[in-house]
């Protein structure tokens, strides 16, 4: 007795000689068996598109391929999301811009025959501030004025208008290949990398902000489960001397007003409702007590809650 099939929804192999099952639904005009050992489609799978080649098992996405980011999506941190075609587009635009700068400056000396030749010095000591910058901005001002001297003077004598034809010469190609060299190097084209500065700050921000929710968190256990080691690191207490980290938590039952004030953002009149609550009760043991009989609303409290701990 032979078994029906289960692939293909019921269809019978072909030249397999099995009978199509009862319930087998017969092929659309044009359609294709399934070849065999060919694996059915699972229910609610998308047909691929025609085409379109599916990735084998040992298959690898090209090296240095990139794949842009889905919308909203979320990275580790540290990770670095891919960068954008924009992100990209404007770093190169910025490297060419800088590139122009450096030609600009370096043909100085030249269109100027040595006499401006002090010019792209000064605009680097300008920028960078730096004492060295300074002391070759006045060599070659110092050497712009004997070029001048030179050729005021070369004209009476051979042998001088050939020092200053030198003198210039020298100038002009030393001047030129040495600003090329120096705006190589310039600060300013750092600017160029300055977009992505501000997702640099963000990342290091984030990270910081995590780190100081952890240290809270830490902190919190080890005064839930040892308080005498809660008293050691001073955990909860801003206002003395200590080397433990506890991510800004203020003890509500100790510190003074003023660390209310400071660490909290407590205002006056608020400090003064809970520090005579404080002192009415003797210590409180949560916010929610704290709400209660120094009067203050629970939104407001809500607010501060991560930062408040109790002994």
């Amino acid at each position: 007795m032979t078994q029906p099939s289960h692939h293909g929804g019921g269809q019978a192999q072909p030249g397999s000689g099995q009978p199509p099952a009862a319930n087998a639904q017969p092929l659309t005009p044009g359609a294709q068996p399934l070849t065999p050992g060919a694996q059915p489609l699972t229910p609610g799978a998308e047909p691929l598109t025609p085409g379109a080649q599916p990735f084998g098992a040992s298959a690898q996405p090209s090296a240095g391929a990139q794949f842009p980011a889905p919308a909203g999506a979320q990275f580790p941190a540290g990770a670095q999301a891919p960068a954008t075609a924009g992100a990209r587009s404007s770093a190169a635009h910025g490297r060419g811009t800088a590139r122009l700068r450096q030609f600009a400056w370096a043909s100085v000396p030249v269109w100027s025959v040595g006499f401006l030749a002090f010019a792209p010095f000064l605009r680097l000591a300008v920028a960078r501030r730096a004492r060295k910058d300074w002391a070759i901005f006045v060599g070659y001002l110092l050497a712009v004025v004997l070029e001048i001297v030179a050729v005021s003077v070369g004209g009476q004598s051979g042998a001088g208008s050939t020092a200053a034809g030198g003198l210039v010469i020298l100038l002009i190609g030393g001047g030129a290949v040495h600003s090329f060299v120096a705006f190589g190097s310039d600060p300013a084209p750092a600017a160029v990398s300055g977009a992505a500065r501000p997702e640099e700050l963000n990342r290091e921000a984030l990270a910081t902000a995590r780190g100081r929710m952890e240290r809270r968190r830490e902190a919190r256990e080890i005064a839930s489960k040892n308080p005498i080691l809660c008293r050691e690191l001073r955990i909860g207490r801003p206002d003395m001397a200590r080397e433990y980290d506890d991510g800004g938590l203020v003890d509500v039952n100790q510190v003074p007003g003023e660390i209310l004030q400071s660490q909290l953002g407590l205002s006056p009149d608020e400090t003064a409702a809970v520090l005579a609550a404080r002192a009415k009760l003797g210590r409180f043991s949560s916010a929610d007590e704290v709400s209660a009989y120094a009067q203050l609303e629970p939104d407001r409290l809500d607010a501060i809650r991560d930062w408040m701990i109790f002994s």
